[in-house]
């Protein structure tokens, strides 16, 4: 067989092409589906840390008064939210701010897990139109800073913050007891 024969018939032969087509394809495909997954559980997580900060302060939202003991309790139940993921590195701060009249909003009382609650009496900037005079709000911030596994090797860490607000329930200003 001539050397031409050869390169014709191997020219003319398609046997092997899906093999070649899935052997180009599957990296590409394989880096998809984990950016995929990526993706959705990091979004699965700042969903969490938003949680997080509307359960701390709905519950703070609902007392009349706050123990030590309660703000614990509120403490571990915004950690259980995050599982299956780490909870460790969660930051929450929970604070209650009031107007008395004077049109700035100044901390009554503050909280922190894992970080520095805010000083009382110091002021603290909350969205217009949220307190009203002689009123109070109940403010949680929570920082996160979420690693996957993959978020290791791909794009490191990810820090995710969420800060939400609620008026007390049961009474104008909950109140801080030891």
């Amino acid at each position: 067989m001539s050397i031409l024969k050869v390169a014709r018939s191997f020219k003319k032969d398609v046997r092997g092409m899906s093999a070649v087509e899935f052997a180009l394809l599957l990296p590409v495909m394989v880096v998809m589906y984990l950016g995929a997954v990526e993706i959705a559980a990091g979004l699965i997580a700042h969903r969490k840390a938003t949680a997080v900060a509307s359960t701390a302060a709905d519950l703070a939202a609902q007392a009349l008064a706050l123990s030590n003991a309660d703000v614990n309790d509120i403490f571990g139940a915004s950690r259980a939210i995050l599982a299956p993921y780490d909870a460790t590195g969660v930051q929450i701060v929970l604070t209650s701010a009031s107007d008395q009249g004077t049109g700035s909003i100044r901390v009554d009382w503050s909280d922190g897990y894992n970080t520095a609650p805010h000083a009382t009496g110091s002021t603290i900037v909350v969205p217009n139109n949220l307190v009203f005079t002689n009123g109070s709000v109940i403010i949680a911030e929570v920082t996160y800073t979420y690693t996957s596994t993959m978020g290791e090797y791909l794009t490191g860490s990810r820090i995710m913050e969420d800060t939400f607000y609620a008026r007390p329930r049961r009474s104008l200003v909950v109140a801080r007891v030891p």
